[in-house]
């Protein structure tokens, strides 16, 4: 099924948009960023953008830490098989709470949130440290724009 993010966020407006971060989120792989820019470029407001795709990908990483803990046994074993999931244990093993500073970075991101919840990272520490690496992309994505004058 191939789905045409840029038609519902077109269509949608800015929930369309928070859908879209959401999903960019869990371990499908979507960008949210370039989503959120195409909408700003198609008249959706810069600022409610940026509020919207940054609490919904911040609120999908909350559900992927909880997959993790509900589903622990079920997710160790399909983090040991896929090539990123090895990577975010590897990663969380070799340097535990820190590692949730690549969270934003995309293949290994996303599985670092289900990564924390697995081994239970402490939730003030993956909020803390998930929501700000999330929110400051966001930005980082509209300053680039903006310095590139595309917003």
């Amino acid at each position: 099924m191939n789905i045409n993010w840029h038609d519902i966020v077109l269509t949608y407006g800015l929930w369309g948009l928070g859908g879209a971060s959401f999903v960019s989120a869990t371990l499908i792989p979507l960008s949210s960023e370039a989503i959120m820019l195409a909408g700003i470029a198609a008249g959706l407001p810069i600022a409610p953008a940026f509020v919207v795709c940054a609490v919904a990908n911040c609120f999908a990483c909350v559900c992927n830490y909880g997959l993790g803990v509900a589903l622990r046994p079920a997710m160790l074993s399909r983090l040991e098989t896929s090539k990123s999931g090895q990577r975010a244990l590897r990663w969380m093993e070799r340097w535990g709470v820190w590692s949730l500073f690549a969270s934003w970075l995309p293949f290994v991101g996303d599985p670092l949130t289900v990564v924390a919840g697995t081994v239970r990272v402490r939730v003030v520490w993956f909020i803390g440290i998930v929501f700000a690496m999330r929110i400051l992309r966001y930005g980082a994505v509209l300053y680039g724009a903006w310095i590139a004058h595309i917003v």
